[in-house]
């Protein structure tokens, strides 16, 4: 089947999906119908090599996933390119439900959607191994030493034993025997970096047991990667999102065997992508050293973030990308790149749009991640109904990625439910997606399109559980969609999804009220006691406080407001708060005055220098201070800066003046 510049090769699966190839060309738009093969993989693959040869500059793709080897094996047997893979069996045609031709042709036209490539990073891996074991637990040594004999031959093993005692045998060859204790460990997979006490090596004149060197404290040693099979608090916080950071219990053989499999593989160069794009310039961390946003700190559990004084660093060989730092951050300064916010949103509108095209009717969407979520679509499949015929999967690294902003798009898009599948592994990731459900429902109660299951977090494992959900919560009710071109930042893209649904629903220009901490809404200013000194506007990192430089006044843009907290933290009248909402209005975009003042004029030269409020407001701070007791002190407050200093030359009660210095006495003075 041609779509586009692309060929497609069809297969039902030894006739187990119900594929009417010339429907399914129709609904794909092929001029040429769609022949539908039964046995791609082994009777029919004559099919498939012939295609590899006809294909030229077309490009080629299988809609099977299943037997992906097979087919990347014969094209590199022929030298020729490997193409690209889509599943539909799984992800459509393998359902209870009928009429699942349109989910078909709507995946199938997806997989002919160019998409942005990720940027990478270099990684080198020398296979510097440090297998860690408590000599105080069970079968930890022994562990260890076998552990260390099945990877001598591939990786530079060195093992290290805490608490060893004087009783482990001596011979065998497991590389390099130390003990120690590791006291901190940083760094990331090809770079940890440890520093360790009670460290020494094993004496190589060790007879029947094992005798160390002297022990010495402090030691900075380095490694590759690391398995932890001590059975004690682990070494980094998210462990299980750093790379190269292995742990198992030292009981555990099966598990033990996998992880020396894993652990042989990770030895030369890997490419690791870079999840997220971070720009320091939109950080809203802090000013002048007062904290401000916190989030991406707060989320992140692999420790990749951390504080870089008034901003943060987000180290990429560390980050996992399991993208909390992008759903949460108010500014856009940490945008994932795996997938990107406006890439994700505009995918989600062209999956919709092909499948009403098909003639798809009340969609759903559907977002898991590549390995758990996947896995269970497939277990469903396999065992159980599979998914509805209205339910459009889409997968991406880590559904933790799924924020208020995608949500919000979704429902704008026409997408009637969203389900999210999450990893009942991953307690934080639940959580973190059940925040963002919280905010994105607050939104669409303001535009009247909220519903209990409008929005479904599954954290089951049980796939039959999961398809339970899914099947039984549905929506009562749905807005009228409002079809938009998702283009960028997160913030912006949150605003053109929320304007659309409130004009679709005609709701006026109300402000949605949402919960504390949303990164939207307004400062409410106490102007009777605001003094004008403008320190918030300095201080403010998205500029959402902004002055007048022709006159005393205090403006505020609402869309701007991130919510960050550090113009409260900064007023030195303590005359700021912080009001949570969505504000639909025009006027949320277009800075509007807060508070003015008339000048305050120099009472020595009659220029204009600060708000007649703030300087009022220092005199009458100041006025019973025992250095502005006298009147001439406190009038010098009320001039600029220039006057200022020529007056207090002008003074002649000079506090310093203590008349003529005494003369020293020398040793001549006494000596004559």
């Amino acid at each position: 089947m041609k779509l586009s510049r692309h060929e497609v090769l069809v297969c039902d699966c030894g006739s187990t999906m119900n594929i009417d190839g010339a429907k399914l060309g129709k609904a794909c738009g092929a001029s040429d119908g769609c022949t539908v093969a039964t046995s791609l993989c082994r009777d029919q693959i004559d099919r498939y090599e012939a295609a590899l040869d006809a294909a030229g500059d077309t490009s080629l793709i299988v809609a099977c996933t299943q037997e992906t080897s097979v087919f990347s094996s014969v094209a590199e047997d022929l030298g020729k390119p490997i193409p690209d893979f889509v599943n539909i069996r799984e992800f459509a045609g393998w359902s209870a439900d009928s009429g699942t031709m349109p989910k078909t042709a709507a995946l199938l036209r997806m997989a002919t959607e160019p998409e942005r490539p990720a940027r990478s990073m270099a990684m080198v891996s020398n296979g510097r191994c440090l297998i860690y074991a408590d000599g105080a637990r069970g079968a930890g040594v022994d562990a260890a030493l076998q552990l260390a004999t099945s990877l001598k031959d591939g990786l530079g093993v060195t093992v290290m034993i805490t608490n060893a005692g004087d009783d482990i045998m001596a011979g065998g060859d497991c590389g390099m025997l130390t003990r120690g204790t590791i006291r901190t460990a940083s760094g990331h997979f090809t770079a940890f970096n440890l520093v360790i006490d009670g460290f020494a090596s094993a004496q190589p004149s060790s007879r029947s047991f094992v005798t160390f060197d002297d022990p010495q404290d402090e030691v900075e040693s380095g490694c590759d990667l690391i398995i932890d099979i001590t059975g004690g608090t682990p070494l980094f916080t998210g462990w299980e999102k750093r790379d190269g950071y292995l742990r198992a219990d030292a009981e555990d053989s099966l598990r033990l065997k996998a992880l020396a499999v894993e652990a042989s593989e990770m030895i030369g160069e890997f490419e690791q992508p870079i999840y997220v794009a971070y720009d320091a310039d939109l950080c809203a961390h802090s000013r002048n050293s007062l904290s401000g946003c916190s989030r991406c700190l707060d989320v992140c559990p692999a420790g990749a973030i951390s504080v870089a004084g008034d901003t943060v660093e987000i180290d990429p060989a560390i980050c996992g990308g399991c993208g909390y730092c992008g759903a949460v951050c108010p500014s856009g300064a940490a945008q994932t790149m795996v997938p990107a916010a406006d890439m994700f949103g505009q995918q989600m509108a062209t999956l919709l749009d092909h499948y009403l095209e098909a003639g798809g009717k009340t969609p759903r969407l559907l977002l898991a991640d590549d390995s758990h979520g996947v896995q269970v679509i497939e277990m469903m499949a396999r065992f159980g109904p599979g998914l509805p015929a209205d339910m459009l999967p889409m997968t991406m690294h880590s559904v933790g990625r799924v924020g208020h902003d995608l949500l919000a798009t979704a429902v704008a898009q026409g997408y009637e439910q969203i389900v999210i599948i999450t990893n009942p592994a991953k307690a934080d990731e639940t959580a973190q997606i059940g925040a963002q459900v919280t905010l994105a429902r607050a939104l669409m109660e303001g535009v009247g399109g909220d519903d209990d299951a409008r929005f479904v977090v599954i954290d089951e494992a049980d796939p039959d559980k999961v398809a339970s959900l899914i099947r039984d919560a549905r929506p009562k009710t749905s807005p009228k969609p409002a079809p938009f071109s998702p283009i960028g930042s997160p913030r912006g893209i949150t605003r053109l999804a929320m304007r659309g649904l409130a004009g679709a629903q005609k709701v006026g220009d109300t402000a949605i009220p949402l919960p504390e901490g949303a990164p939207y809404g307004r400062v409410d200013i106490d102007t009777d006691n605001c003094t004008i000194c403008l320190s918030c506007v300095s201080a403010c990192p998205a500029g959402a406080l902004q002055d007048n430089p022709d006159a005393p006044q205090l403006l505020f843009r609402e869309d701007a407001c991130l919510q960050c907290g550090i113009c409260m933290a900064t007023c030195p009248e303590k005359v700021i708060t912080l009001v949570p909402q969505f504000n639909l209005a025009d006027s949320a975009m277009n800075a509007e005055l807060v508070i003015e003042d008339t000048p305050f004029h120099c009472t020595g030269c009659n220029k204009p220098f600060g708000s007649t409020r703030s300087i009022e407001r220092v005199i009458a701070k100041l006025e019973g201070h025992s250095m502005f007791t006298g009147g001439k002190q406190l009038d010098v407050l009320k001039m600029c800066e220039d006057c200022r200093v020529g007056a207090m030359f002008n003074e002649d009660d000079r506090m310093l003046d203590v008349g003529e210095r005494r003369k020293p006495r020398t040793t001549d003075d006494y000596l004559n």
